[in-house]
């Protein structure tokens, strides 16, 4: 009994020193289609453990640590966003808030919306698909959004998740054209399971979209360029992770609640 408890103490120890350490290079292997220097997340270095157990409880450690993950996947996920968010949060307490133009950010006819067109605050968010934190806060920004009739928030598909996250993005793009875009960004943001290429679709045509043309229009050069070019915007920016905001001319990184989403967007309207 005494031996079991100490294996599943140092198994959680060594998961958190794994992720830490080594296992953000497993995260970062994710994030291929992120331009050269648009993503990085945080160096650890952990301090040396003394091994306290035989060659044989390591290998068990080892096979706990392994199995757990294999089975929990999306916790690696959720460890490398954390470390993301704190790493932008504290960029952003030694420095003044990040400035942009609003009209650099929002591109006309590519970008998709909801709101109102004309509304006086832009909210533009970088997010993807797999992101947790995306997910939790999505309903925050529809409530925004039917609360508000003075405001406009732009989707920037940013997928830095992998070639999963990418199709996501694609087919959510390619659905602007069948006019079901924020639909079916809903639907993929309710989904709590991987988003496979199977998963997509079959969401898609849950919501009523036509497959077939969904398929044709995800390989068009108006989808690819989207998406290129958030990737390109996100690094001028130094926009590192997702969920991340730009409300009125004010970068914000991480996921915001809807009260503090309702105080910046009153902020910037009264400024």
């Amino acid at each position: 009994m005494i031996l079991a408890k100490r294996l599943i103490a140092a198994a959680g120890t060594a998961f958190v020193l794994s992720i830490g350490a080594s296992g953000l290079a497993l995260g970062q292997d994710n994030l291929t289609p992120i331009p050269e220097g648009a993503l990085t997340l945080p160096s650890t270095a952990a301090a040396p453990v003394e091994p306290t157990f035989s060659d044989s409880q390591q290998a068990e450690i080892g096979q706990i640590v392994r199995d757990y993950l294999v089975q929990n996947p999306d916790v690696i996920v959720e460890v490398l966003q954390i470390l993301q968010n704190r790493q932008q949060a504290a960029q952003q307490q030694q420095q003044q808030p990040a400035r942009v133009d609003p009209a650099v950010v929002y591109n006309e006819g590519q970008d998709p919306i909801i709101g109102n067109p004309e509304g006086s605050v832009t909210v533009v968010e970088f997010f993807d698909y797999h992101c947790p934190f995306c997910k939790r806060i999505s309903t925050s920004i529809a409530k925004l959004v039917e609360g508000d009739s003075d405001v406009r928030v732009v989707f920037k598909e940013f997928p830095v998740f992998g070639d999963d996250s990418v199709f996501a993005a694609r087919a959510s793009l390619a659905s602007m054209k069948q006019g079901l875009y924020h639909e079916y960004h809903l639907a993929m943001m309710k989904n709590r399971g991987r988003l496979t290429e199977r998963t997509v679709m079959k969401l898609a045509k849950k919501v009523g979209l036509d497959v077939d043309q969904l398929e044709e229009d995800m390989d068009s050069p108006e989808v690819e360029a989207t998406i290129q070019e958030n990737y390109r915007l996100a690094q001028r920016l130094g926009i590192r992770g997702t969920p991340s905001f730009i409300i009125g001319d004010e970068i914000v990184p991480g996921a915001l609640d809807i009260n503090t989403m309702r105080r910046l967007v009153e902020s910037k309207r009264q400024s």
